[in-house]
């Protein structure tokens, strides 16, 4: 019995020794900044990736609705547009067509009755070539079971070049569009042209619609809500 208090109390300094050590090289290699870099994924920034876990950890009975998209569905107060139905907000702040497919199984398995598609304007924002824009909107339309789930594709909106610092062509916004349009032919499915309500006279976002040149306004939310309610 004092042979194994002895070795117990010496496996525990030991053990203390060594996490101390750790810390200390922890420490001077940059502190948590190193824990969160080993264990986050460089592809995804931590938003993204707690916002997926999150996702995936809820369930829910007889979803009616899912928005999918970026930052300007996240924002987004979407649900209160919806009394009485199950309405699910799928936008992650900063995502692209990329990060959809990532993580479109957990939209996938819910089998809701609706999913609103806008996604788009980071890919744009990002130099993504639009073939693999193409590539990627067709895998995410043909990841549900059109029988049981209506998938409605909506415009990527356009911005507003004289309050938006990032500056994006309205010009390739329409081109991308196209996309949406051919994809939404060639797979059934509805196609919601937004753009029309949003767009002033130049082509630009309505500066009464947006809070920076690309991000939606209340209004601009009721709007959306609006056209989408009339479809």
């Amino acid at each position: 019995m004092k042979k194994f208090k002895v070795w117990f109390i010496l496996s525990l300094v030991m053990n203390l020794l060594l996490i101390g050590i750790g810390s200390f090289i922890v420490y001077k290699q940059g502190g948590m900044a190193v824990v969160k870099k080993f264990f986050s994924s460089e592809e995804y920034s931590e938003y993204y990736i707690q916002k997926k876990v999150s996702f995936e950890s809820y369930d829910y009975p007889d979803v009616d609705k899912v928005f999918l998209g970026d930052s300007i569905t996240d924002h987004g107060e979407l649900q209160t547009y919806f009394p009485g139905e199950v309405v699910l907000n799928r936008g992650i702040v900063e995502d692209d067509t990329k990060g959809v497919l990532n993580r479109i199984d957990e939209v996938v398995k819910r089998n809701p009755e609706e999913v609103y598609i806008l996604v788009g304007i980071n890919d744009i924002g990002g130099n993504v070539d639009i073939e693999e824009y193409h590539k990627n909107m067709e895998k995410i339309i043909q990841s549900f079971d059109h029988s049981s789930t209506k998938v409605i594709v909506q415009s990527i909106l356009p911005v507003n070049n004289q309050k938006f610092e990032k500056k994006i062509s309205n010009e390739t916004v329409h081109q991308f569009n196209e996309v949406l349009q051919q994809l939404a032919k060639e797979n059934d499915i509805q196609y919601v042209d937004l753009n029309r309500h949003f767009e002033n006279a130049y082509g630009q976002l309505k500066k009464e619609y947006t809070v920076d040149g690309i991000h939606l306004t209340g209004d601009g939310y009721d709007v959306w809500m609006e056209k989408l309610k009339s479809k």
